[in-house]
């Protein structure tokens, strides 16, 4: 019988603050805080990227001797060490230089043009894994991520065994931290969690990669990673393990059909008829994303409730139009007003510049406007003609659009929330996005695709049914559509009545902190050990 910690072990390429490319890091950097805090025993698993990773976020407290895998005939060593991160998150670190010291995490521009060999890379995230487990005790449940967190359960399989844990007695309360670390389990391996944060990106290979990765055989068939002749990560990810979520209850339906299933859409629907894939929406960090106490933007909100009343939109204002001006200032541009002498409304996009974000249509929509009544600050990376085209909106209009492509910057980021009124997702698929739940903390107005999680978390002015409305749902990702609703939004802002008013306070109430997901994570992982 093996012998079991009581932990859970959070397993992906990304942790915020640590390392981020996009919303993975979030959970990865949030999820296990909100868990800790509850009492729960969790350490989580990152690649060591010495070159991307503050020294200051972590807190080296072990060191152990290397562990060793073969890829194909070459022989690679690597590295684990242990410590804590950001003060008080237990971390584990998986250090192999030739992979994991590079500048970038998935490759440059945002990931889209990708390190070539990015499928050995997180299989050394996944070996490494299994061989802390070995040092440090097999933990009851591994929560996985993406296709780069997809070879774990493989791994762990072909190190463990097939046979799942099981709690001999009552599951409730075993994840607990202050419990002793032995147990009394069935079984011979972890119990495993697989989340999808984004279909799209599948980690796809040539079919011949397989045998180059440290895999037995047997996991090269239909049944795991083989997918129509190809190597397909997320796929074999999601089969070889006891539960998939998602990160929205709307995406978790969407992912079932052939419109936004990837060519998975069957694997999917038939681990929701079996009651294998279940959606839960993703959180934010409330303590981080704070605009009364955020370090990084120009001036904190001036409230003194705990909450955000109707009768504080002038504070609301005040703080908008403060910020406003600071990031003006930092970027050399004008404060425009229009006709009314009304300050025009600030759209603000951070985003991924790629299709599926929406992003060239919204710019085609900036484009075919004779003279578009917005000023636009827009920070992301991705496609290099989108980015090009965001670029030369902004030199044709460079007194009402600033664009900064190729990079991420975090503080710009802040401040593009805290100035903005207006903040466009014009999504044509949205598995949960943070950037519209950080938006509406910093009393924004979204205007979004109405996909996945915007769908689950905007609510639509358009919408006679709804209450408390906090943006507008854009039924058709095209130029026109997207015009169609930054007008809307404009004529209300421009109004400046209790309509809007109503708009701004209520997409600043709008809670999307972790604490109810973590709790709905909490029971799935209780039932997966029964």
């Amino acid at each position: 019988m093996s012998e079991f910690n009581n932990e859970i072990w959070f397993v992906g390429a990304e942790m915020a603050p640590l390392v981020k490319a996009g919303g993975l890091g979030d959970v990865m950097g949030s999820l296990p805080k909100v868990l800790l805090k509850s009492g729960m025993n969790v350490r989580v698993v990152i690649p060591y990227y010495k070159n991307i990773i503050p020294k200051n976020f972590i807190d080296i407290k072990e060191v152990y001797p290397a562990g060793k895998v073969n890829f194909g005939e070459i022989p690679f060593e690597f590295g684990i060490k242990t410590g804590f991160a950001m003060g008080d998150i237990p971390i584990v670190l998986v250090e192999q230089n030739h992979f994991f010291n590079r500048e970038d995490v998935y490759g440059s521009h945002g990931g889209v043009c990708a390190y070539k060999d990015n499928l050995w890379r997180y299989a050394m995230l996944a070996h490494g894994t299994a061989y802390a487990m070995r040092i440090l005790g097999i933990p009851l449940i591994v929560h996985t991520h993406d296709w780069s967190g997809g070879l774990v359960p493989a791994v762990i399989k072909q190190t463990f065994g097939d046979k799942k844990v099981r709690i001999e007695g009552e599951a409730e309360g075993v994840l607990n931290a202050k419990l002793g670390r032995r147990i009394n389990v069935k079984g011979l391996r972890p119990a495993i969690v697989f989340t999808i944060h984004n279909l799209g990106y599948q980690g796809v290979y040539g079919i011949d990669d397989f045998y180059d990765i440290g895999l037995d055989f047997k996991y090269n068939s239909s049944s795991a990673y083989e997918h129509f002749g190809t190597f397909n990560g997320l796929k074999g990810g999601m089969k070889l393990s006891d539960v998939v979520t998602t990160v929205s209850p709307t995406y978790a339906g969407e992912i079932t059909t052939p419109e936004f299933g990837f060519g998975l859409d069957g694997e999917l629907k038939s681990l929701g008829n079996n009651g294998r894939l279940k959606g839960i929406l993703n959180g934010i960090d409330l303590d981080y994303w704070n605009p009364k106490t955020d370090g990084l933007i120009s001036y904190n909100l001036n409230l003194k409730e705990d909450k955000y009343n109707l009768k504080n939109y002038n504070e609301w204002k005040d703080f908008k139009l403060k910020n406003k001006k600071a990031l003006f200032s930092a970027l050399s541009m004008p404060i425009e007003t229009g006709n009314n002498g009304n300050v025009l409304p600030l759209i603000g996009i951070v985003s991924r510049l790629t299709e599926e974000k929406g992003i060239n249509e919204f710019l085609d929509a900036l484009f075919n406007w004779n003279d578009f009544p917005f000023q636009v600050v827009i920070l992301g990376s991705g496609r290099d003609y989108i980015e090009g085209k965001a670029n030369y909106l902004s030199k044709i209009y460079r007194d009402k659009v600033y664009a900064m492509t190729g990079s991420y910057d975090e503080a710009l980021s802040h401040k593009i929330y805290a100035a903005a009124d207006i903040f466009a997702m014009p999504s044509k698929f949205e598995p949960c996005g943070l950037s519209q739940m950080i938006a509406m903390r910093y009393g924004c107005v979204i205007a979004a695709g109405d996909t996945g999680g915007l769908h689950d978390t905007v609510s639509d002015i358009m919408d006679s049914g709804v209450k408390n409305p906090s943006g507008i749902l854009i039924d058709r990702i095209n130029p026109d559509g997207i015009a169609w609703a930054l007008n809307e939004l404009y004529n209300r802002y421009m109004a400046d009545g209790d309509e809007w008013r109503n708009l701004v306070v209520n997409s600043a109430n709008k809670q999307f902190g972790w604490d109810d997901s973590a709790k709905v994570y909490e029971s799935l992982y209780y039932d997966i050990l029964k």
